[in-house]
């Protein structure tokens, strides 16, 4: 398989986006995940054969880029565990993810180690949490039975 089909590119991408739906990301960080399935696909039949099969049972009775928001959740119900739905689930965790411009849009900053950890840079506002001592109870875990 070299590319996708176009009803096979616009089919992946609506299932990653039901998958993981996001209102703030645009279709441009689920085109990212269609491409590296398409990197995946080219030169190993299997999994074409994977993807144009996953699509036909999702396209049946109806194509699934025109089902409704909650039709296309039942479809996906439906064909759960299915080496296509395994395939696009586990590339799109990581290829949505692991992407700084998709951590931008949904507010993470990312890594923070660099910085000097989250704790002194305000993310240390854990004020529904009882403070810990601030030495151990030497008594605690002694007793032995």
């Amino acid at each position: 398989m070299s590319e996708l089909s176009s009803h096979a590119r616009e089919t992946t991408l609506r299932v990653a986006r039901a998958m993981y739906p996001h209102d703030a990301l645009p279709d441009e960080a689920y085109e990212k995940v269609v491409r590296q399935i398409e990197v995946e696909a080219r030169g190993n039949e299997a999994i074409g054969a994977t993807i144009e099969q996953g699509i036909a049972e999702l396209d049946d009775p109806t194509p699934f880029k025109d089902l409704a928001g909650d039709e296309q959740l039942a479809a996906l119900l439906r064909v759960e565990g299915g080496d296509y739905f395994n395939l696009v689930r586990a590339t799109a965790v990581v290829e949505l993810y692991d992407n700084p411009l998709v951590w931008k849009a949904l507010g993470y900053e990312g890594p923070s180690v660099h910085l000097g950890g989250y704790v002194t840079r305000g993310f240390d506002d854990l004020d529904w949490l009882p403070d810990p001592p601030i030495e151990l109870d030497p008594t605690v875990g002694s007793h032995h039975r």
